[in-house]
């Protein structure tokens, strides 16, 4: 990677911005527990608390954005910059938009679905830690964040194999197709955050290529 004062400049800013992300992202799976043990109030609260959070990590998106724009990068990092800050920024839209999905329409998950619920939540949130670990050795120790990808993909093929499994219990359910279709929608809104990470680590898989290449 780039060295300097400019490149440390909008790596303190990644950095930054990722702890805003991380912080969106807890609230957000705090805000989950509250809602399966029927504590709405709490739930609406980290739910707002999560969007405060995925509003203060654009804000500083915004001024990575800003600085690569002044020409604090290289061309050729520019792109990769942008693309991974993006990416982080993603997670938190993603925790976002599940809250915005459950918790107004008031969504009722069958007694049988929440253990995977909570299952994937707290696979999201390991899944976190890697691209947590996978972005902090791209600024010191490239090669080395190919092992966090690796894990972040392997985490996300076991949300996949929860959620088909959520899907199979809740359509084997006695209830009415329109509830099984709302349910459907949360979970399948739910896995996008470890979808989004995947992506995130493709993208991180890619420039260690091209930098080794």
């Amino acid at each position: 990677m780039a060295i300097g004062r400019s490149w440390k400049r909008v790596e303190q800013l990644i950095l930054q911005h990722l702890g805003q992300v991380e912080e969106a992202l807890d609230n957000f799976g705090k805000a989950i527990a509250a809602y399966l043990e029927g504590d709405l109030k709490e739930a609406e609260e980290l739910a707002y608390a999560t969007h405060r959070a995925e509003g203060r990590a654009d804000d500083v998106r915004r001024k990575v954005e800003a600085e690569i724009l002044r020409g604090a990068l290289l061309a050729s990092s520019r792109r990769d910059i942008l693309e991974i800050i993006e990416g982080v920024d993603k997670l938190a839209n993603a925790a976002e938009a599940t809250l915005d999905y459950l918790i107004p329409q008031r969504v009722a998950i069958p007694d049988e679905i929440v253990p995977l619920v909570r299952d994937i939540v707290k696979k999201s949130a390991e899944i976190f830690v890697e691209v947590k670990n996978a972005l902090h050795l791209l600024f010191s120790d490239m090669r080395r964040a190919l092992e966090s990808t690796q894990k972040i993909e392997a985490m996300e093929s076991e949300v996949d194999h929860m959620e088909r499994e959520a899907i199979q219990k809740l359509f084997r359910m006695d209830i009415d197709l329109a509830e099984k279709l709302h349910v459907r929608g949360f979970i399948e809104t739910l896995v996008e955050i470890s979808d989004r990470a995947e992506d995130l680590s493709d993208r991180i898989e890619i420039m260690v290529a091209q930098r080794r290449a």
